[in-house]
């Protein structure tokens, strides 16, 4: 019986709880600029580029490491380069936002198309601005 009254008593207060407000989420990229849509990079080598800003982000490791000023990530004919927004800050962005701003520039300009943008956060203490093109 007592139970039931729980169930009850709980189900009701569910019922009528206040939803949790959604607030939308910093903008991810700004600034995009599609550099020069006639081209488009081996999707392969993108992927693999992506992976070797600062000094390699693929499997286990979830953040840039040893706080660089500057990086980039090459493979073949594709080329990604990160630098700070603010002077002196260090990157740190994590692998989450990369790959996040990643599909966000996609979906803009499409995918391995060079462009330049900014990310937010993944410095020290602001955004960064990221570049592909051609190697």
């Amino acid at each position: 019986m007592l139970a039931l009254l729980y169930s009850f008593v709980f189900l009701t207060a569910g019922a009528f709880a206040f939803p949790i407000l959604h607030w939308p989420r910093t903008e991810t990229v700004s600034n995009v600029v599609c550099t020069d849509a006639s081209v488009t990079l081996d999707s392969h080598e993108t992927n693999v580029a992506l992976l070797q800003i600062c000094g390699g982000i693929a499997g286990s490791i979830e953040k840039c490491q040893g706080s660089p000023t500057t990086t980039t990530g090459t493979s073949g004919g594709s080329e990604f380069t990160i630098t700070p927004v603010n002077s002196g800050d260090t990157i740190n962005i994590s692998k989450g936002r990369w790959e996040q701003g990643i599909k966000a520039v996609a979906a803009t300009c499409g995918a391995d198309k060079p462009f330049t943008a900014t990310f937010t956060g993944g410095a020290t203490t602001g955004d960064v601005n990221v570049v592909l093109k051609q190697a």
